[in-house]
């Protein structure tokens, strides 16, 4: 069974209630949230409104971006990772699962 938006949104909402919008686990929910959006026929401004997110954080082609923020903290996590990064995975993995009911 595919995703509906609606879906989508409800994955949005329960990541975002567990971790903040810089957080790798709600990039990847949003990134696939936004994909279903789109592909179901919204226009990007809809999408966002709808998943409660920024439109200027999806391109033309219907992909979410990170911030700026965001970027740093994960190149700054993947510098400084001594062994602790596939733990860090592990949890990111986890929540996402959740978010998706997995």
């Amino acid at each position: 069974m595919n995703p509906t938006p609606k879906d989508a949104q409800l994955a949005v909402n329960c990541v975002l209630a567990e971790v903040n919008k810089e957080h790798e686990a709600a990039y990847r929910v949003i990134f696939e949230a936004v994909k279903i959006c789109v592909a179901s026929g919204m226009k990007r401004r809809e999408a966002a409104k709808f998943l409660g997110v920024q439109a200027r954080r999806i391109d033309r082609r219907g992909q979410y971006f990170r911030s700026l923020l965001a970027t740093r903290n994960l190149f700054h996590g993947a510098l400084n990772a001594g062994g602790g990064s596939s733990a860090a995975a592990v949890e990111v993995e986890a929540v996402v699962r959740r978010a998706w009911k997995r």
